[in-house]
């Protein structure tokens, strides 16, 4: 999962800040010039010395910069295969968040082997869901806070988002203040061309 994790964050700042910017984190952080590889295992240790790398170069904390990684991997076009993943979790936002206690299994069928977090739905007054997620890695809460963010951007909802940390995961509140706020991104279920992949 930590490989995962930091080829996330490599995508990013290469993506967003360059080649330069990725090979100076990389030398601040002691790690290797080629970077790193998704399904390699990573100790807990280069996933923070690369965050705080990441966050001198930036100037911005490390939580910030996970959330927009968060956004970047659902918004940016080179991975439309997360995206797809996700919206194939229902027509609406509402359904989508319904369909997320489902995604650790439809993940292990795109990527066997991958353990994510355990996701529970619950329903608060209307409007409102609660995601608890559990057994996660630290870091990769404010990765789910900024993805979820993306797609409801993705399908044009209006929505509140509040992340309540806890000692064995975090809480992420979603108030749903409007189903069509924006037009959305267009899906369709066929897939676009050959080289959709992450």
């Amino acid at each position: 999962m930590f490989g995962l994790l930091l080829r996330s964050i490599q995508a990013y700042l290469r993506g967003t800040f360059g080649p330069a910017a990725w090979a100076r984190v990389l030398r601040a952080a002691g790690q290797p010039a080629e970077g790193f590889e998704p399904m390699l295992p990573y100790d807990a240790r280069v996933v923070h010395r690369v965050l705080a790398a990441a966050a001198q170069e930036l100037d911005r904390p490390a939580e910030a910069i996970l959330e927009d990684v968060g956004t970047f991997l659902v918004a940016d076009p080179g991975h439309r295969a997360l995206r797809r993943l996700l919206r194939f979790g229902g027509a609406g936002f509402t359904d989508f968040l319904h369909s997320l206690e489902e995604l650790p299994d439809r993940a292990r069928l795109a990527l066997p082997g991958l353990h994510l977090p355990q996701i529970t739905l619950s329903e608060g007054p209307p409007g409102q869901v609660r995601l608890r997620v559990t057994g996660a890695l630290p870091a990769l809460i404010p990765v789910a806070l900024g993805a979820l963010r993306a797609m409801a951007d993705d399908y044009g909802a209006l929505v509140l988002i509040d992340l309540d940390p806890g000692r064995d995961g975090a809480t992420l509140t979603v108030q749903l203040l409007e189903t069509a706020h924006g037009e959305g991104r267009s899906f369709a279920l066929a897939q676009e061309g050959a080289a959709d992949g992450m």
